[in-house]
């Protein structure tokens, strides 16, 4: 995605990053998803991924997510990243976002 590489790679300097992918409903995925991120984001170590069931369990001060089911149980501050799906999605608890651009001075 544009632009992705380069804010994340920002904000992993700027603050503490974890990747996290609820992948476990098709465990297979996980070492794609493992090998991807290493091939993109190689300066996102191994133990800033974080690959479980749910993210109900995630705290923490920001998450970026695209699915709003992700978002409903964090405490923290709530950015939805614009994907087709969730286009008409409209919740007050979140800060709607439509670039990695705009995330970047957001943070």
């Amino acid at each position: 995605m544009e632009g992705s590489r380069e804010a994340m790679e920002y904000l992993n300097n700027k603050y503490e990053v974890y990747i996290v992918s609820a992948g476990m409903e098709f465990p297979n995925s996980l070492r794609e998803k493992y090998d991807w991120l290493a091939e993109h984001f190689p300066f996102i170590g191994w133990e800033q991924i974080v690959l479980c069931g749910s993210k109900r369990v995630v705290s923490g001060d920001v998450m970026i997510d695209d699915y709003p089911k992700n978002l409903d149980h964090f405490s923290g501050e709530r950015l939805i990243f614009t994907q087709p799906h969730n286009e008409l999605v409209e919740n007050d608890t979140y800060k709607r976002v439509n670039s990695w651009k705009e995330i970047m001075n957001i943070l």
